[in-house]
């Protein structure tokens, strides 16, 4: 009897080699040295245009509110001044938004409940009173208020005017200027952006310099 041959195992293949990691190859300390050099200095000059930014826009939101409140002009156009006066953006003004509010709870329900008692009730609720107010009468109070302009109601029925106590116009939304540069065209290859950009480049605008206009009265008495 032939004795059975047990299945040897499979030689195992050599293991492979592990990949060295290669040690980083350090910057060079000159490049290194004015790649922060230039970071840090233009964080430098940034801080500096946004700290400039916000006075040129300081004045330039007062000017035209002043000019809106004159002329109840919403718009203007920004040009590069010169011969062509090419223009390069716009700023428009974006009116804000407000509604009528209870804004006292207390002093309108007193006015509701001496003037409009059908509208003015109670709700007992355990170990407690509170005052309800008709939504649909309150509803119908602040848009009046609203269409108005001001904390005044107009009886329909009897045109008696009330002042609403308790009851304001909450703005919701300020006013602002929305300032757009101009778009690219056949006529124009250049947008807004590369106008300006091209204008300082050549010198045309010169960004440091003072404007010899002299600045608004009462400009000049709100910065002191």
């Amino acid at each position: 009897m032939t004795a059975q041959t047990a299945e040897q195992p499979a030689a195992e293949e050599p293991a492979a080699e592990q990949a060295v990691e290669k040690k980083p190859t350090p910057p060079d300390p000159a490049y290194l040295a004015a790649v922060l050099r230039q970071r840090l200095a233009m964080k430098a000059r940034l801080d500096a245009a946004a700290e400039m930014f916000e006075e040129w826009n300081t004045v330039a939101e007062y000017l035209l509110d002043q000019q809106y409140k004159t002329s109840k002009s919403t718009k203007a156009d920004v040009t590069l001044g010169g011969e062509d006066d090419t223009k390069f953006g716009t700023v428009t003004r974006v009116g804000g938004e407000a509604e009528a509010e209870v804004t006292d709870r207390d002093a309108f329900a007193a006015w509701v409940r001496d003037n409009y008692p059908d509208h003015f009730d109670f709700r007992i609720i355990p170990a407690r009173t509170e005052v309800v107010i008709d939504q649909t009468f309150t509803a119908a109070v602040l848009a009046a208020v609203d269409a108005a302009g001001a904390s005044v109601y107009a009886d329909p029925e009897s045109g008696e005017i009330h002042d609403v106590p308790g009851v304001r116009i909450v703005p919701k939304r300020r006013r602002y200027w929305r300032w757009l540069f101009t778009r690219a065209s056949k006529r124009q290859p250049l947008d807004g952006r590369a106008l300006a950009a091209e204008a300082v480049e050549v010198g045309h605008l010169d960004l440091d310099r003072a404007i010899e206009a002299p600045a608004p009265l009462e400009l000049t008495q709100t910065a002191a």
